[in-house]
């Protein structure tokens, strides 16, 4: 089950995607220029969905990020 965090995060993603692309299309007139961008906008978005369900499933499977202190022993 998806839950309401990741579907937060990914909203806001994509929420922003279709912003970029909106401002992309009135700014760039010519067709191939505005696809370029678009292609670029759309990937960008593809790898961070990507990351988020990566995360969600690992989360999901028990995982948890661990900070740990590693000292170094001084030479004196």
């Amino acid at each position: 089950m998806i839950t309401l965090r990741f579907l937060w995060s990914w909203s806001k993603t994509a929420l922003l995607t279709i912003l970029a692309l909106v401002i992309e299309r009135a700014v760039i007139p010519g067709f191939w220029g505005f696809a370029l961008a678009a292609t670029i906008t759309l990937t960008l978005f593809v790898i961070i969905t990507v990351g988020l369900f990566r995360e969600w499933r690992a989360h999901a499977a028990g995982y948890t990020h661990q900070l740990t202190n590693i000292r170094r022993d001084s030479v004196r």
